[in-house]
């Protein structure tokens, strides 16, 4: 009897076990065939979750390039070792793409590593230390954040790893007197903001701060933008850079506004231009009509009240010609249209 019950526990526990376990199928392909940079692509899919992402080649034990690059199904057994845990693969490759299925065996003491460091390990399952060994969050990575002043909690570290903050980015950074907060680092790595730009835009005289970065980053205020605005005589402050590329202001816009004699044309002015509408094609065509060299005021005082190219014309067609502008925005503020001229002539 007692052999009976043991025997259906140990089924039990088994069945539980097996449910319990992450597994799912693989897929590895090299980047990009076009050139060999040492990196994979690998896709993990599961009843858990679906997970793609790029990661060094010889990060996995077991697996050669021979057997990747092979031109015929070759087996293949291997692992990514991690200290959160071990994803055991096992597959076929073929002209270097490879698929089969894998498993995950956890850690079951890394929790206590993560205690160790500071770090609070108390929600530690099975899917979080897979989340772990995936994104390499190891013991060395977070001494060495925290010893850059990165106090963190798991979720940031993960966040950390995702998105590439790593301790040569943060040395970076510091050396160019930037001391971003964990939050900070992540929202530089999202929008781009590396070393080397901050360099670039240091170099043209601009002294941002983090803030001002991401600002940048998010914009579209590029090294190329600023040369090319300033090209045209344009000394534009951070505050004026960010409003050129919310109202798309662009070195075309600035030039093609000059090239018909816009007067006026300050930073703000073609700002101003923008928010209303006064484009280049607009002003060619109020040109064409005999209004050349209008200045940014009265562009921007037409476009305010609607007077528009076909208004002039129509006004043109019922016998009025040449109208200053300042009568032709008077005119359209008192609803005084080419219909009611014709009526009343």
């Amino acid at each position: 009897m007692r052999r009976t019950l043991a025997l259906a526990l140990f089924l039990f526990l088994a069945a539980f076990t097996a449910r319990a376990e992450q597994h799912g199928a693989w897929h590895l392909t090299n980047n990009d065939d076009s050139r060999d940079d040492g990196k994979v692509q690998l896709q993990l899919v599961s009843d858990h979750n679906q997970n793609s992402q790029s990661m060094e080649r010889n990060a996995f034990s077991g697996l050669t390039a021979a057997q990747m690059s092979a031109t015929t199904e070759t087996p293949v057994d291997f692992n990514l070792v991690r200290d959160a845990g071990t994803v055991h693969f096992t597959g076929t490759f073929l002209n270097g793409e490879g698929v089969g299925r894998f498993t995950f065996a956890p850690n079951a003491s890394y929790a206590a590593t993560l205690r160790t460091l500071g770090v609070n390990a108390s929600d530690l399952d099975d899917d979080r230390l897979f989340s772990l060994a995936l994104h390499d969050v190891s013991a060395a990575f977070i001494r060495e954040m925290q010893s850059l002043g990165y106090r963190e909690d798991l979720n940031r570290y993960i966040a950390f790893r995702i998105h590439g903050a790593s301790p040569q980015f943060v040395r970076e950074l510091n050396a160019l007197g930037y001391k971003p907060d964990g939050e900070q680092l992540v929202t530089f790595r999202i929008h781009g903001v590396t070393a080397q730009f901050i360099r670039d835009i240091r170099a043209l005289g601009y002294q941002p701060d983090g803030q001002e970065l991401v600002t940048f980053r998010i914009h579209g205020v590029s090294p190329e933008f600023i040369r090319g605005m300033r090209a045209l005589g344009y000394q534009p402050d951070a505050r004026q850079l960010v409003n050129f590329r919310i109202h798309g202001v662009s070195p075309e816009f600035a030039s093609g506004m000059k090239d018909l004699g816009v007067r006026d044309l300050e930073a703000d002015d073609l700002v101003a231009l923008r928010i209303h509408g006064a484009t280049v094609d607009y002003v060619r065509e109020l040109r064409d009509l005999g209004y050349p060299n209008l200045s940014t005021e009265q562009l921007v005082s037409m476009r305010i009240h609607g007077v528009s190219a076909s208004y002039i014309r129509d006004l043109k067609t019922a016998g009025y010609a040449n109208i200053p502008v300042e009568k032709l925005v008077d005119m359209r503020i008192h609803g005084i249209d080419a219909e009611l001229v014709r009526r009343t002539r």
